[in-house]
């Protein structure tokens, strides 16, 4: 997995080097990095005003005693610039999947409250819409604001207790609607 991730990396950025100006950026999501999440992505120019993204997340490691955050996250996203690509506001539409173990967590805005006292593990498959808006800083240097909602399927396992050795509760899906990305990223443009 790691090995395949390193190459389709290595591969876009080799690719940049014989594409004209604005065609691939590299970015990551801050907010993620400050919660602790390994986070990249690129974008490469399909069009005048269009434009596709490939963007992944991984934590693999845990905090503390007492919680579980572990996951990685692959999304997919295509892009349609009201102006410019890389340049101004934008609409888009994603699919994504990931794998999580957590619990032990509250999460903002009174989202998923049995994650404090639970832990999950389990996978989700989805898709949505987003907005954003980026922001020209020079030549080579963006920042991108967007947000995202939409459609999971999520299939998990509940655990009686937040840490990794508690007894399984039940199995069983559920259905989210709702806001599933925000972010406030740093690229590069090449």
């Amino acid at each position: 997995m790691r090995k395949a991730c390193f190459y389709c990396l290595w591969t876009a950025l080799s690719a940049a080097a014989s594409l004209p100006a604005q065609t691939i950026a590299v970015k990551t999501n801050t907010l993620s990095a400050v919660m602790g999440s390994l986070n990249a992505g690129f974008e490469l120019a399909a069009g005048r005003r269009t434009t596709w993204e490939g963007y992944g997340s991984i934590r693999p490691w845990t905090r503390g005693e007492m919680s579980v955050e572990k996951y990685w996250l692959a999304q997919t996203e295509v892009r349609h610039w009201l102006c410019q690509k890389f340049n101004g506001g934008f609409v888009g539409g994603f699919l994504n999947g990931a794998q999580f173990n957590m619990g032990g967590k509250k999460l903002p805005f009174g989202l998923f409250p049995d994650l404090q006292q639970h832990r999950y593990e389990g996978y989700l498959l989805g898709g949505g819409v987003t907005g954003g808006y980026q922001f020209l800083l020079d030549t080579h240097w963006n920042i991108e604001c967007s947000i995202s909602a939409g459609y999971e399927f999520i299939h998990y396992k509940r655990y009686r207790c937040p840490r990794e050795c508690a007894r399984l509760d039940k199995t069983d899906n559920y259905h989210y609607v709702g806001p599933t990305k925000a972010s406030i990223s740093l690229i590069y443009l090449f």
